[in-house]
């Protein structure tokens, strides 16, 4: 091999070097001017599953979650200024908005038992909440809990007979009916302490509100506890829209059922 293919062949491997030199150096600078500033983190309260409207919240259904400092929007929970909140503002507030995992949970979608709109965020879409007078004997001795079924039946006097006693006549009117409050209480007392009220709040549908309305006009609402268990076959949960009160003669109060009349009860008092 002569002199100046070696020549060559030097210079080559030399530039080849420098030229890798260069390279490393532009990648490296390219690198760190990329690199993105750390990211200060706090955390905040937020939903640790999906959750229902109306649904009452526990501890396995919030989280802390980590979240960009510099988001943090004053509505949310963070740990930093509120390191109670899951036990003293989640667990036991009620879901006003359906919430997705990793949603923040803000005064906006969730509501404490004892806020104004606790209320209508338990209320079943397409129902009302009605309130009417109770009274220890008319309450089942005041043994009816918020969340329990109830009947509704109505008596009434309805003039007197040939010896000049009153009559009087008694009919269900609304059955299996979910009771959302006693008085200001709406929640399950944890060691079933019975609850006598003044005011019981059921949820009721649209015609069952015109029902019950009429039905307290009319004469004294009592208050039947049904079972936990399953409700029996045919119980009725809706009473039709027309007057259910209609006098058919010697045979007392009428009720509409399916559409139908239903047999009442009628007695007197001798």
């Amino acid at each position: 091999m002569n002199l100046t293919r070696i020549l060559v062949l030097a210079g080559a491997i030399v530039a080849a070097g420098l030229a890798a030199l260069l390279a490393r150096g532009m990648v490296g600078g390219q690198n760190q001017a990329s690199a993105a500033p750390a990211v200060e983190l706090t955390e905040i309260l937020v939903a640790a599953r999906a959750i229902e409207v109306g649904t009452k919240l526990s501890a396995a259904d919030v989280k802390w979650m980590g979240w960009p400092k510099a988001a943090v929007d004053p509505a949310f929970m963070s740990k930093e200024a509120q390191p109670k909140a899951m036990e003293e503002t989640a667990e036991g507030s009620i879901a006003r908005s359906p919430l997705s995992p990793g949603q923040p949970i803000t005064g906006q979608n969730v509501i404490r038992a004892d806020g104004g709109g606790f209320m209508a965020a338990v209320l079943t879409p397409g129902k009302r909440a009605v309130g009417i007078k109770l009274s220890a004997e008319h309450g089942a001795g005041g043994f009816i809990l918020p969340n329990d079924r109830v009947d509704v039946i109505l008596t009434r006097k309805t003039g007197q007979d040939s010896s000049g006693s009153p009559n009087y006549e008694a009919a269900t009117v609304l059955t299996d009916i979910r009771v959302l409050a006693i008085d200001q209480t709406a929640e399950e007392e944890g060691d079933s302490k019975a609850i006598v009220g003044k005011t019981a709040t059921l949820e009721l549908g649209e015609h069952e509100a015109e029902t019950i309305t009429l039905a307290e006009a009319m004469g004294d609402l009592s208050l039947t506890l049904r079972s936990l268990t399953k409700a029996e076959p045919g119980a009725v949960t809706e009473t039709a829209a027309a007057n259910p009160f209609k006098t058919d003669g010697a045979d007392g109060v009428t009720v509409m059922r399916y559409g139908m009349p239903g047999k009442t009860v009628t007695s007197s008092s001798e």
